[in-house]
């Protein structure tokens, strides 16, 4: 892997990094929490960069859930035939993003996967805790299991990922799905894109990249703190990097982790223990990029490369592990 201090920062996230900041300093909102002006401040720094991609279709649904609803967006090339259907989930801190946040990652997954691909709105932090949002997430399994024949992208089986907190949902997912197999669209593969996995961390990129990099270490722990703390079996899936059985079984997955991220270590220490274990798991660090670089794809051609590489890596991983297991 590239070492840290051989590169970098892309230039352009540099520049986005320094717009976000003047966006933060010149975007007075006393009237919100702390949680709703983080909120609003995303949607901000999203339009500031906003790049509709031609040739996507989009289209809202909405899930009916036991005393909620669950809006889903889903993105698909025109006229052109999706073979699989890949369920994102934004990051964000579990606080933070929405579908509208996540349009243009979304927009360059079906681009570079071919696949349809269904961005979800789970409950959020701090009004909903853990496991609210993974119960969305599994309650849109549920749905797409349902909807085959309905719905051109509802399947039996679906890939599944997530940037960040999303990564994190994720894993979390996939890991409850094997040890309690539900009624719901099985989870064929696994994106992961520098996704948080455990609190309270204090591995070398989370000192070296603190200041100066977007994510802070004080952010990070107010999103775990914000999350909560499960009791009973719900608590393993907070942490589901440590649930050693479930991720040995884990489908092929793709992990890309920022080479200037607090969350690089720990991550790539899961992406070991888990090859450790037999998992088919890939890891990838992206040379010269900041924690969130995925949603910053209109604004850096670097950034769009690796998420492009990841794609492609991945298809080829899912596609040995296919012929391997026949």
């Amino acid at each position: 892997m590239t070492s840290p201090a051989a590169t970098e920062i892309d230039p352009a996230l540099a520049r986005t990094l320094q717009r976000f900041a003047r966006l933060d300093a010149d975007t007075p909102t006393p009237q919100l929490s702390s949680a709703l002006r983080r909120r609003r401040l995303a949607e901000l720094q999203a339009g500031l960069i906003r790049t509709p991609l031609p040739g996507i279709a989009r289209q809202n649904h909405f899930v009916a859930a036991d005393g909620r609803e669950i809006c889903v967006r889903s993105y698909q090339k025109h006229g052109a035939p999706t073979p699989q259907t890949l369920v994102w989930l934004h990051g964000g801190g579990w606080m933070v993003g929405d579908l509208d946040t996540h349009d243009d990652l979304c927009e360059h997954l079906a681009q570079f996967s071919g696949h349809a691909v269904l961005s979800v709105h789970y409950r959020r932090t701090p009004e909903n805790r853990f496991p609210a949002p993974l119960d969305d997430v599994l309650a849109v399994l549920q749905w797409l299991r349902s909807m085959q024949g309905l719905l051109p992208f509802a399947r039996d089986a679906v890939l599944l990922g997530g940037d960040s907190a999303g990564g994190h949902l994720a894993l979390a997912a996939t890991v409850r799905q094997i040890q309690q197999p539900a009624d719901a669209a099985r989870i064929a593969g696994l994106l992961l894109l520098y996704p948080p996995l455990q609190p309270d961390q204090d591995h070398e990129s989370m000192r070296r990249f603190a200041t100066g990099f977007g994510l802070t270490p004080a952010a990070m722990q107010r999103y775990w703190q914000e999350l909560g703390e499960p009791e009973g079996q719900t608590a393993q899936w907070l942490t589901p990097g440590r649930c050693n059985q479930a991720i040995a079984q884990l489908p092929p997955t793709l992990l890309m982790t920022a080479s200037h991220d607090i969350l690089r270590d720990e991550a790539e220490a899961f992406a070991q223990a888990a090859q450790a274990l037999g998992a088919p798991l890939q890891l990838l660090r992206a040379p010269a990029m900041v924690h969130g670089f995925a949603r910053m794809l209109a604004a850096s051609p670097a950034a769009r490369q690796q998420v492009e590489l990841a794609c492609s890596t991945w298809a080829e991983l899912m596609g040995r592990h296919h012929r391997q297991s026949k």
